[in-house]
């Protein structure tokens, strides 16, 4: 969606290829009012793959531009492999990869040997194509967060010996382990800076068990006022859950590289969260955030030692600003992009 609306505003012929699609009716006519193509099978045949498929193979041939710089191709869609084969001559297909498994033969690494060219959204993402696809051309673009860089924000909110506010924002499941995060919340309210925390849960539940498991567990006598299960919400009203939040966690085993936590570095909001994936590559030099360990009792310790440091005062927001925005904000950002897009032959250093 962003990166759409970077090319569209930068004058560039969009097409969106796609046998189906998540995206509601308003995002859509929101970009086709930009200018972008949707080139899509109608909605009925969303859920007939074969359907889907033969609409694909019957009409893309004849859409998609000749003049094309790159064909992009992102998530699990069984449409890559069919833009390969018709891309034109001399354009470049793209896979961009999110979370490449340690797996030896999986949809990923069929995809990522495929395609021309892949981009990764962090290093340690990079660092495991490579070990599995080592002759392919790679380079780390991280997500674009915004449309326009971030302002400023209002310096950290003095919490002293008052309520520390502290949120997870991630998808509700097993691997991110929310669950243990709010098990474990009443023994965590009994270390050194955490007595007077509350904690808020955020975020979408694709089966809907862990939203239920968690709402139970909250509601136990010795958790109820101190933890809040909010469940899903809409991406508009992160700045405002943000407003309302001194900390973010994120105690996740299986990570690319965290969006929630750049957004939250770009508001001012410090951290805790593990090693998982790209998400240690967000703490190298890095002083107002924690990035610890995988273990439980590592990610623990580490969130007791960034309390103490909310509390004295030592977190500054808008150091924590600056250092997002030099390094994942939408200026360095979107160059990356505009020039990998435009021309990944030079982005990718090949020539002939």
């Amino acid at each position: 969606m962003l990166l759409c609306r970077l090319l569209l505003a930068q004058g560039t012929e969009v097409v969106v290829f796609a046998m189906g699609s998540d995206w509601g009716s308003p995002l859509v006519a929101e970009l086709a009012g930009l200018g972008a193509q949707f080139v899509m099978p109608p909605p009925r045949l969303w859920q007939t793959p074969i359907l889907g498929a033969l609409y694909s193979t019957l009409t893309w041939p004849w859409s998609i531009p000749r003049t094309a710089n790159s064909l992009y191709c992102i998530g699990p869609g069984r449409s890559h492999a069919l833009l390969h084969l018709l891309r034109p001559r001399g354009t470049k297909t793209l896979y961009h990869e999110i979370v490449f498994p340690s797996a030896h033969n999986t949809p990923e690494r069929q995809r990522a040997a495929l395609l021309d060219l892949t981009i990764a959204n962090s290093r340690k993402v990079a660092q495991i194509v490579r070990r599995h696809c080592p002759r392919k051309p790679i380079r780390v673009i991280p997500f674009l967060t915004s449309n326009a860089p971030m302002p400023l924000p209002a310096r950290s909110r003095p919490v002293g010996t008052g309520t520390l506010r502290v949120t997870y924002l991630g998808r509700l499941v097993k691997h991110k382990r929310p669950d243990q995060l709010v098990r474990r919340w009443k023994a965590l309210r009994g270390a050194p800076g955490l007595d007077l925390a509350t904690l808020d849960v955020y975020g979408y539940d694709p089966t809907g068990e862990m939203l239920k498991e968690l709402r139970q567990l909250a509601a136990e006598p010795n958790l109820a006022n101190h933890v809040r299960i909010h469940g899903n919400y809409e991406p508009e009203s992160l700045p405002a859950i943000l407003a309302e939040t001194d900390l973010v966690v994120l105690p996740s085993l299986e990570e690319g590289l965290p969006l929630v936590l750049v957004e939250a570095m770009l508001q001012g909001v410090p951290f805790v969260a593990t090693s998982a994936g790209g998400t240690e590559e967000l703490g190298d030099g890095n002083p107002d955030v924690v990035v610890t360990a995988r273990e439980w009792e590592a990610f623990e310790a580490g969130l007791v030692r960034m309390a103490a440091s909310i509390r004295a005062g030592q977190i500054d927001a808008l150091r924590l600003h600056r250092w997002a925005e030099d390094r994942y904000g939408y200026a360095p950002v979107s160059r990356q992009w505009l020039a990998c897009l435009h021309q990944p032959r030079k982005f990718f250093g090949l020539y002939g």
